[in-house]
């Protein structure tokens, strides 16, 4: 077998990877892109480390992989296969390269060559729609980008998280696999992409009015809804869709397209589910994009204040470890299941001093990244005030963080203790009191009572309650 080409981006990788491969007696060529090295197209087989942001280790995430590179433009490259999806560490790195190495040294010429041609069908294709991959959409669009006229529909299965939690996720995969057949017989004009979870992508080349393409959705929704209806377990899903073009004379990228489908899909859901939607101008200002970074075990359930108020387009990421404090009650999760909010559940493995801030505040970083086109608001919710040192960071950057302690906006305890004594004419000593009750309790009695305890003077109690009132009102009851 030739020389394998090693595509690197960082000197640390190319020194791990050369470790291993001297060890294994591996004959390999390492490349260093940040260098300006060009890719082989002579070369048999080749492998990429692509960077990624705010990963453990830096610029890494993924090693991509390939064969008959002569046969791929560089646009291609963009939509290889995920070997190691992993959060790339030193350690993991060295294990899974070896195994590699170990695979293709074992393999003759012709299996080398049948596995790599694997990874790639991989990469391109979804394994359980069979339809493309969002890496080869992008490759897809990226080829069209000169094109005068172009479509993107954007789907999302409506109610599908009540099937994974009543049947399983068995007959979800089963919902997923017959939308994305059915797309393809409904729209075979059209490049059809599983985009992640229950989303849906589809691109048209050529020139559609965007009513011509909203009748074809709304028909291929009831055609949907007819086979969801004669289905015991997929009875109440439907499907919600967003529709945005390029136009002659309009330069829009791909990622521009989908931002505007997304939006038109979001109003799609907002209009009662179960319909369609055509991007216009106006919705972009419509609603705001909201991320909130939730440092759970330190605001606790408080942290959720204000939740039940939410408004436009938001995104709930709640950070948390062996160490969180226990179980929601089943009041607390109906005030959560209504929440105008999509939940995420990060769970961070504790070991090191700061691990939740160190990956709360480089997810932080992952996410502005990706909503580089967009206009979104982010917020850190925290009493820590070691979390403060982002805002300059990242408004040298002209984003906007805030850091809160709660939904409501509520301020964390050092701007508390500030308020507090503009309001009050007490001592720092009973200031920085009546700040801990207030973080430390979940409800507007908890903090009456509270005061009560501290003071041992219900008269007093009363009155710093009616003045600090203000400061407490959006509080909700929780466990």
């Amino acid at each position: 077998m030739n020389t394998i080409n090693i595509y690197v981006n960082s000197e640390k990788l190319i020194d791990i990877m050369q470790d291993v491969a001297r060890a294994e007696g591996f004959k390999c060529g390492f490349h260093n892109l940040k260098k300006g090295a060009k890719i082989n197209p002579e070369a048999e087989n080749f492998f990429i480390v692509r960077n990624f942001p705010a990963k453990m280790l830096p610029d890494v995430r993924y090693i991509l992989c390939s064969s008959s590179p002569e046969n791929l433009t560089h646009s291609q490259l963009q939509a290889l296969f995920d070997i190691w999806p992993e959060h790339l560490t030193s350690g993991l790195l060295t294990y899974f390269f070896r195994g590699l190495i170990t695979k293709i040294k074992s393999a003759n010429h012709t299996e080398a060559i049948k596995y790599q041609k694997r990874l790639l069908e991989m990469a391109q294709q979804d394994y359980l729609t069979g339809l493309a991959t969002r890496w080869y959409l992008h490759e897809y669009a990226e080829q069209r980008k000169n094109e005068a006229y172009l479509t993107c529909i954007y789907f999302d299965l409506d109610n599908f998280k009540n099937i994974n939690d009543t049947y399983g996720h068995q007959e979800g995969d089963r919902a997923l696999a017959a939308t994305g057949e059915m797309m393809q017989q409904e729209f075979p004009d059209g490049f059809c992409a599983r985009m992640g979870g229950d989303e849906f992508m589809i691109v048209i080349p050529g020139r559609n009015s965007a009513q011509e393409i909203q009748y074809r959705v709304n028909a291929f929704m009831r055609t949907l809804l007819d086979y969801y209806s004669g289905v015991k377990t997929m009875k109440g899903l439907s499907v919600s869709a967003g529709i945005s073009q390029k136009i002659d004379g309009e330069n829009k990228s791909i990622d521009q397209l989908i931002h505007e489908s997304d939006i038109a899909l979001y109003e799609a859901k907002n209009s009662g589910r179960a319909c369609c939607k055509i991007y216009s101008s106006l919705m972009e200002h419509k609603d705001s994009i909201n991320y909130y970074l939730m440092d759970y075990e330190n605001v606790k359930n408080h942290g959720f204040t204000g939740i039940q108020n939410l408004k436009g387009k938001n995104f709930v990421y709640i950070f948390y470890s062996k160490n969180a404090p226990g179980n929601f009650s089943l009041d607390f999760v109906k005030i959560l299941s209504e929440a105008n909010a999509k939940f995420f559940f990060r769970k961070v493995e504790v070991g090191s001093k700061n691990a939740l801030d160190f990956q709360l505040s480089s997810f932080l970083g992952e996410l502005i990244t990706e909503n580089e086109s967009k206009s979104c608001n982010y917020y850190i919710i925290s009493y820590d005030k070691g979390f403060s040192t982002l805002i300059p960071f990242w408004a040298e950057r002209n984003i906007k963080l805030e850091i809160i302690a709660d939904f409501a906006g509520n301020m964390g305890i050092n701007d508390l203790r500030r308020k507090l004594s503009e309001l009050l004419t007490e001592s720092d000593e009973i200031i920085t009191d009546i700040a801990e009750i207030i973080s430390s309790n979940n409800s507007k009695v908890e903090i009456n009572n509270a005061l009560n305890k501290k003071l041992k003077n219900a008269i007093k109690a009363g009155e710093i309650y009616r003045k600090i009132k203000p400061l407490i009102s959006n509080r909700i009851s929780q466990p």
